[in-house]
Formats: C-alpha cells, structure tokens, sequence
C-alpha cells in the first residue's frame, strides 16, 4: 500500500475531496442508490477513511434508504474513529445498529460504545438498562466488565444488585483444585526505543509484572455449556462457576442458552472421560493467542495428571492450517471449537484459572510456557544467518503503507521480505530458526521469535496508540536483543492519532490503524545492529 497524503488534522485531504464528489455523484445516479451507498462504505472501510466514509454518508443519507444493519454499523465506527467531537452522532449510529439487529455480528461493539457514552456522562440509570438489554440478547458480548458495572450497581443500589453476584454461591466439594503454577513476577526490564518515548504498551512489562498462580480445577461429572466462544462451567449439583467460565457474567450466558433450548433448538452433545478447556475471551485464531496463550494450558493439565492426547480439547474454532498444525503437533486428536452452540459432558472436566485470568502473553513470558511451545514446535534455533522484514501484505490491519521505501532501505542492509501467512507452517518456523534480525510492525508474525537463535536482534515497529508487551515479553525470556520504534499515524499527524496523552486508547478504535515509518529513524536503528 503506498502513503497516503498526510492530513493535518481529521479533514479530507485534496485528493479525497474529489473523490467523494465523484462517489456523491455516482451514488445519486444509481438506480439503487441505498446499495450504492453501502457498497461504497464497504470499499472505503478497509482504507481506514473514516472522515470520508461520514462525509459521504452525510452527503447522501437523505437520497438513499439507510436502514441496513452493516451501513450503521459501518457508518457507526466511522464517526466513533474520530473520537470527541463527533462522539453524539457515533452513538445515535450504534442505537440504530443494535435496534436493526440487536444480537448481530457487529452489535457487541456497537453496545459497548453506547455504554462508554453514557456512563462518561454519568447517566447510571440508562447506562444498566442498556447494560440489562444487551444481556437478554448478547451475553456473550457484555457491554461493560464487571469492575466497570460495580460503581453503577453501588450508586444504584439495591434494585440491581442481582448482577453483583451469582444468587447461589458454588458448592465448594464439586471441584478440585490443585496449584500446578507458583505466584511470581518478571524483573525490571528496559529496552532501546527509537523515534520516541517508550511505548505505552511497555511500560508496565519495564516495571516488572507480578505473575499470579495457576490452580487447576477438576470437575466430576460436570457440564460445560458452549455458546458462541463463551463457555460456562456447569457442577454436578446445576451451579456456574463463575471463577472458571469463560466469559463475564456465565449466568446471563447460560439463560440464553437455556431459552433457546426452551423454545424448541436442539444443540450438539459432546461426551467425553475427560474434558480440557484452552481457550480464555480471545477466542480469534491469531496464531499469538492460540500458540502462547491456548496451547500452553495443555501443560498445565498435563502437570495435573491429564493425558491431554486423549482428552476432549474446548478451544478456539480451527480455521487456519497454522492453526491445525499446532494442534496436530502438541498431540490434540479431539477437539471441539467454540464458535457454536454445543453441551460437552465430562467426567472430568479440567478448568485451568489463566482461562478466565488470562496473562496474555505465555503468561508474562513464563520459562515453563515458553519450553512447551518450544518442545512442540520442534526446538530453539542455533546459529543465524538471514535477515528477516515481516510483510503484513497479507492482512488488512496495521500495514506499514511506506513499506516500498522500508524495504528498500532494509534491502541494502541484507534483509529479505517474507510474509509469513502465505509460507507454509514449516517454512515459517525455519525461517526463524535461521534468523539473526527480524523486524516487523506489531501483529501476530512475531510470535515465532522465541525460536530465534540466542542473540537474534529483534525490532519492533508500534502505531503510537496500539501494541502490547507480548514480543517484549517472548524477547526477555528467550535471550533475544529486542528494541522499539515509534511510527506515526500512516495518515493523520494530528495528536488525536499520534499522542497516547490525547487519545482514549480503551476505545480500541486505533487497534487497526496502519503505520508510516520515518525512514531516518529506522536508519538510527539499523546503525546500531548491522
């Protein structure tokens, strides 16, 4: 993707006013000019236009029928992305999304901006009734967490103090638990950081984290209900257990699946000696959360006693080969997704903690975690010798779209581009174990850094309102000289999407942004390692 103009704050730039003149004009004249309009906000989301996607909405919303789920919700996240000032009107477009199609795909979203609004405005009332509405249709996606609901449920005490807690607490002789991990923390760490300061993301990691405890539960004779990558934990006895399921607020979850079976569904039966569950509230099958995250548990109940190569595996729904083949080679023979609506019944149904307490990444880089993938994967390289850039030319997210330029600048320093996607699973992993350098904007290609030779020098590339510690976290425990650079917004230098300072970065809203690299910058870096 080559750059695009630089807009000195969230207007159109020359270029996209024409265009827009043109889509304008295009839209009236069609016969149809509702479709018109959504195909063409469909085409301009993945550019990441969210100024153009409103003004052209705005230009022709009162000639078109815009009733459609996936224009609101599209129209929706555009005037979200442009944060404060157009804040009233991204909500209007989120009620009118949900109230289109209240348990659709995008709806999730949709709910939590809504409830972000009104609790800012300190509207508790409205903000649980929405709350309460969502829950009837949407459990699996809350729109708020519980440590957010708290303060609302306090002030409003007591008519909704029925969401604080489960009514009945759990029978404590229905589960067994057993510590397979100790407490600890990850020492102070700090890193080179070019082209500002150091990433927020990095922060708490430099600090040092504490690592909580991993227990284990064991459950007799036990259910675990799936629906739509939430699963609850159902005891012998009919209770949830709320510190074991998957999912915020497992009651409200299990109601709707029990009303759909109430009103006539019937759901897949999944029966099985023992039941392990892997998956935690990322349940999409980005090879980060499924390798460092997912299939690291499969340790933990094999410390517990559990032969995991013949139990029933819950984990994220299959759908990339990557995927597959790291099931096939940490010995999984049986597993089921949790993108459906299934019953899975257990003698024993193991639970790890770090599914609901989730230490993304390899639980803050655990020795143990990173052995196990490490044993699976086929072990640690030993000596490098190639050069890798990681191309994201294979995904629509956090693109570097001056990568021609990055490219030929790493090219004189003896870098090869690959993207890791398009290579089969094992040329990914040798490509690794040959590296000496890697660098690569913040994604999911990262992950196999901790088969790098000891000594491999790692940089990676953040937008400056997105990334987390998880490499940072693989690059510490694996001996790997790791560094940071701070890119810029691909499009935008205005503080809105550049200064973490400005900008409310638990909206999640710049989590897809592309990145333009300043080249002078990248040179700094490679000064230092080549």
């Amino acid at each position: 993707m080559s750059a695009a103009p630089l807009l000195t704050s969230d207007g159109l730039s020359p270029e996209d006013e024409a265009r827009l003149a043109q889509l304008v004009a295009d839209i009236i004249a069609d016969g149809e000019p509702g479709r018109a309009l959504l195909d063409a906000v469909t085409a301009l989301e993945p550019e990441q236009k969210p100024a153009l996607i409103v003004a052209l909405y705005e230009a022709v919303c009162y000639r078109a029928a815009v009733d459609d789920y996936w224009l609101q919700y599209r129209v929706w996240k555009a005037y979200h992305a442009l944060g404060p000032a157009r804040e009233d009107a991204a909500y209007s477009h989120a009620a009118e999304t949900v109230r289109l199609k209240p348990d659709g795909t995008g709806s999730g979203q949709a709910f939590r901006g809504m409830f972000l609004f009104l609790s800012r405005r300190g509207r508790d009332r409205d903000a649980l009734a929405l709350f309460r509405y969502q829950m009837q249709h949407l459990p699996e996606h809350p729109a708020a967490s519980p440590s957010e609901l708290a303060p609302i449920l306090r002030r409003l005490e007591p008519s909704s103090a029925e969401l604080a807690a489960p009514a009945v607490a759990p029978r404590a002789e229905a589960a067994t638990l057993q510590r397979v991990v100790e407490p600890g923390t990850t020492p102070p760490w700090t890193c080179p950081v070019f082209g500002g300061e150091m990433p927020f993301s990095l922060v708490p990691f430099a600090r040092g984290m504490a690592r909580p405890a991993i227990t284990v539960a064991q459950f007799a004779d036990a259910e675990a209900l799936i629906y739509r990558n939430s699963i609850v934990v159902v005891d012998r006895f009919g209770d949830v257990h709320d510190a074991f399921s998957v999912r915020q607020f497992p009651e409200q979850v299990r109601a709707k699946f029990l009303r759909l079976e109430q009103e006539g569904q019937s759901f897949p039966l999944h029966e099985a000696d023992d039941v392990v569950v892997i998956s935690d509230e990322v349940s999409l099958p980005n090879i980060c959360h499924v390798l460092l995250d997912h299939v690291t548990r499969l340790a933990l109940y094999q410390r517990a006693g559990v032969d995991t190569g013949r139990a029933l595996v819950i984990g994220s729904e299959v759908r990339i080969p990557a995927q597959r083949e790291i099931l096939r080679r940490a010995g999984v023979t049986n597993h089921v997704g949790t993108d459906r609506i299934a019953r899975v019944r257990a003698r024993r149904l193991w639970v790890s903690s770090n599914c609901r307490q989730l230490s993304h990444a390899a639980h803050f880089g655990a020795d143990w975690a990173v052995a196990f993938v490490r044993q699976i994967l086929g072990g640690q390289g030993v000596k490098g010798w190639r050069r890798l850039y990681l191309s994201r030319g294979d995904v629509s997210a956090r693109q570097v779209t001056n990568e021609a330029e990055v490219i030929a600048l790493l090219d004189a320093h003896g870098f090869e581009p690959i993207v890791a996607g398009r290579m089969s699973y094992d040329a990914q992993l040798a490509a690794f174990r040959q590296a000496s350098h890697v660098v690569a904007a913040h994604g999911a290609g990262l992950t196999h850094i901790l088969l790098c030779p000891p000594g491999a020098q790692v940089l990676e590339m953040f937008h400056p309102l997105y990334g987390t510690s998880a490499y940072a976290m693989q690059a510490a425990a694996c001996g790997i000289h790791y560094a940071a650079m701070v890119a810029r917004d691909w499009e935008s230098d205005a503080p809105h999407w550049n200064n973490p300072a400005l900008a409310d970065v638990s909206t999640s809203k710049f989590l897809e942004r592309h990145i333009r690299v300043d080249l002078e910058t990248l040179s700094r870096y490679l000064a230092t390692v080549v």
